[in-house]
């Protein structure tokens, strides 16, 4: 199992003040422990994900503590086998450091007071030092996604993301603003962030009019929309490029084909092709920044790449004369 190398802080953790069993029917409560054990073991197949030192001392029914609940069948009596599989799967996580100056165990989840919040405190304490952590939630717990955290009289917050199943676009799509992701991590964190595309070797922010920053958060929306809704739309309006168009518009998104003037202009289009690991691709789509500047110019789904989409040029402009 991956885990927090060198002392670097976890990037999940398990929210164990999620763990409230009451009023959740025997039943009910066997299938929502076998969805926490499939996101938790599929988390930690590519993941660190820590736990409190106190996970299995915390009270999930009223004089009921967790440990009670998966190892003597406390009540309500949840199949024996999803209560098992729970605790082995966080008793093999590794804990986090208990440690640190300020750690906090009391935060507000919007306005929602959480009281004995280990984790969340953990989190709470990376992330405002720059380092996003993930919280994987009982799935009965209500909250999903990133959420404004609050501890404190004064009420300091940040930013956490809660989860409930191991899907983690959204949450790696969040790291580049929040964390601040310089140019040189752009890319590492691109290829989790949209792993349905492909990032050309030759990618550079250097050849778009601006500095990094002003382009950054841009490129990552572009990133998403031809990531989540290209294909779809090709898909959905075959051979008929004004709908495609209006579809990623519909996102926020300025983006076109080249015109047939350009297409007719042999030695322009081939400004348009992209070398990628022995492989030539035309990359003739292209999303604007502003009318007249900053392009990112992709290709259409591709059967080479698995039918992946190659991000291939970043540019101000190419010719189109």
């Amino acid at each position: 199992m991956p885990g927090a190398a060198h002392g670097e802080p976890y990037r999940f953790v398990v929210d164990e003040s999620s763990f409230d069993f009451q009023g959740i029917a025997a039943e009910e409560l066997t299938e929502l422990m076998d969805d926490f054990n499939d996101a938790l073991e599929a988390l930690r197949e590519q993941h660190g994900v820590a736990v409190s030192p106190w996970c299995f001392e915390t009270e999930c029914l009223n004089g009921v503590d967790v440990s009670e609940v998966l190892y003597e069948g406390g009540l309500p009596r949840v199949d024996r086998d999803a209560r098992l599989r729970m605790g082995a799967l966080l008793d093999h996580c590794p804990t986090w450091d208990t440690e640190l100056a300020g750690l906090t165990d009391q935060v507000r989840v919007g306005h929602d007071p959480r009281e004995l919040a280990w984790s969340l405190g953990y989190a709470f304490w990376h992330a405002q030092r720059g380092h996003s952590v993930g919280c994987l939630v009982f799935p009965s717990a209500p909250w999903r996604g990133w959420q404004s955290v609050t501890s404190g009289e004064k009420g300091t917050g940040t930013d956490l993301f809660f989860l409930a199943e191991a899907s983690l676009t959204d949450f790696w799509r969040g790291l580049f603003a929040r964390e601040n992701v310089s140019q040189h991590d752009f890319f590492e964190k691109a290829a989790e962030a949209f792993a349905d595309l492909v990032f050309a070797d030759s990618l550079t922010f250097r050849k778009f009019d601006g500095a990094y920053l002003q382009t950054r958060d841009w490129v990552v929306h572009v990133l998403g929309v031809v990531h989540d809704h290209f294909a779809n739309a090709l898909e959905a309006h075959v051979g008929n490029n004004k709908a495609v168009q209006r579809e990623l518009g519909s996102r926020g998104l300025t983006a076109s084909p080249e015109s047939p003037n350009t297409r007719s202009k042999p030695k322009i289009m081939r400004q348009r092709e992209v070398e990628h690991e022995g492989e030539t691709y035309l990359c003739d789509w292209h999303a604007k920044q502003h009318p007249n500047r900053n392009r990112v110019h992709f290709s259409f789904p591709e059967p080479r790449l698995g039918d992946r989409i190659l991000v291939g040029i970043f540019v101000d402009h190419l010719d189109t004369e």
